[in-house]
């Protein structure tokens, strides 16, 4: 038996609701997992220009995280 067949007889003794957030998690690793996460020349590009702005403004962290939890929750 392989190390996946194990995990999967686990999984299916939870409960169903378990499983369906386990299932999702595994689904959207899989989904974004592919692919090439590079920056295009012009992203590249972009950044490049952003960071050499002098008068680059910052976003305190705090903000960030009230943002992200008003916009998603917690």
């Amino acid at each position: 038996m392989t190390k996946l067949d194990l995990v999967l007889a686990r999984i299916k003794q939870l409960p169903l609701q378990q499983q369906e957030v386990i299932a999702s998690e595994i689904e959207f690793m899989l989904d974004h997992e592919a692919g090439d996460h590079s920056l295009t020349a012009e992203q590249e590009a972009e950044l490049a220009r952003r960071l050499a702005d002098p008068d680059r403004q910052y976003v305190p962290h705090e903000e960030v995280g009230k943002h992200f939890e008003k916009k998603y929750g917690r």
